[in-house]
C-alpha cells in the first residue's frame, strides 16, 4: 500500500513540472538583402541587456525618447523574465546606487579571467573585423543631440528609469563586461538580446555591448524598435533623427548581428516613437 502511495504521488508530481517552452525568435539580418527567419531560443539560455535607460540624459530629447519607450520595454522584461529569460541591467556609472541591491551584489561574484582577457578588460570595442572598411552611417561627432538650441553636455544620470522594474531575486544589475561575459559563460547563457540606448554609441560599443557578446561567440540580437540614437538631423546624412538610426540599424544586421523585435515577446504592434511621423 504504501508503494502504491508513493507511485501515486510521484504521478502528481511529474504532471505538475512546468516545461518551459521555447521562444520563437523571428531574426532579420542583412548580407546582400533582408531575410528573416524564425529560431527557437530556450528561456534559460537567453538574457536580455538593457543598455543606459537612464533617469536622466543630458539631451532632454533624449532623456523625453527613453521616458516614452520605458513603459513597452518593462512589458518585455516582465514577459521574458516569466518565461524564464534572465534579465540583465546595465546602467552604466550608477553601481554606486545600486551597491547594497541583492541584483548588483550577484554580479560581482562572476569574474572569470579568461573573459577578462578577451574583453581586453572594461575596454570599448570601437569596431569588429567585419566592420574594416565600412563608412560610418552617420556623423555623430557633434554628440548628437536633435534639440534646437543644443542642450550641454555632462553626466546627470543617477540610476536607471524608474519604469524599469528591477527583480532582486533573479534580475543582475551590473555595467561591467567581463562580470556579465562570466556570467553567461558560468551559467551557459547562449543567446544575448540588446536593448536601451544608444544604438551607434554604447549599445554597440560598450564592454558588454553587441560587438562584445559577438567577440564571446554569443547568439547576439538587437531589439531594433526598442533603442534609440544619438543623432543630430542638421548633421550628416540630413535625415531624421528615425531615419539615422534606421541606417545604424542597417549597418549593425549587415556587419554586426541580426536583429529583432518587441512583438516577439508581447505581441501586437513594434513601438515607434510619436515624433517619428514617417
Amino acid at each position: 500500500m504504501r508503494i502504491l502511495l508513493l507511485l501515486f504521488l510521484n504521478v502528481v508530481l511529474c504532471s505538475l513540472t512546468v516545461v518551459a517552452e521555447d521562444i520563437k525568435i523571428n531574426v532579420q539580418k542583412r548580407v546582400f538583402e533582408q531575410k528573416t527567419e524564425v529560431q527557437n531560443w530556450k528561456p534559460t539560455e537567453t538574457a536580455i541587456i538593457i543598455c543606459d535607460m537612464w533617469d536622466e540624459h543630458w539631451c532632454k530629447g533624449a532623456t523625453a525618447r527613453v521616458a516614452e519607450m520605458a513603459p513597452v520595454m518593462n512589458q518585455v522584461l516582465q514577459n521574458a523574465r516569466n518565461k524564464g529569460v534572465t534579465i540583465i541591467h546595465a546602467p552604466s556609472g550608477c553601481m554606486k546606487f545600486y551597491e547594497n541591491s541583492p541584483a548588483r551584489k550577484r554580479a560581482t561574484e562572476f569574474n572569470d579571467p579568461k573573459i577578462r582577457e578577451l574583453l581586453n578588460g572594461e575596454a570599448w570595442n570601437n569596431g569588429l573585423p567585419s566592420e574594416q572598411g565600412v563608412k560610418w552611417s552617420i556623423d555623430q561627432s557633434d554628440g548628437g543631440c536633435d534639440c534646437e538650441p543644443k542642450c550641454k553636455g555632462g553626466s546627470p544620470w543617477k540610476r536607471q528609469i524608474e519604469t524599469l522594474i528591477i527583480d532582486d531575486e533573479k534580475d543582475l544589475v551590473s555595467d561591467k563586461g567581463v562580470e556579465i561575459g562570466s556570467f553567461l559563460k558560468a551559467k551557459e547563457i547562449k543567446n544575448v538580446i540588446l536593448m536601451g540606448v544608444h544604438t551607434n554609441m554604447c549599445v554597440i560599443g560598450r564592454p558588454f555591448g553587441l560587438r562584445n557578446m559577438v567577440k564571446l561567440g554569443k547568439n547576439v540580437a538587437l531589439m531594433r524598435d526598442m533603442t534609440d540614437t544619438m543623432y543630430n538631423s542638421r548633421s550628416f546624412p540630413y535625415v531624421s533623427h528615425f531615419k539615422g538610426t534606421d541606417l545604424i540599424i542597417e549597418h549593425i544586421e549587415k556587419y554586426v548581428c541580426p536583429t529583432i523585435l518587441s512583438t516577439d515577446f508581447i505581441g501586437g504592434k513594434p513601438f515607434r516613437f510619436a515624433q517619428d511621423k514617417r
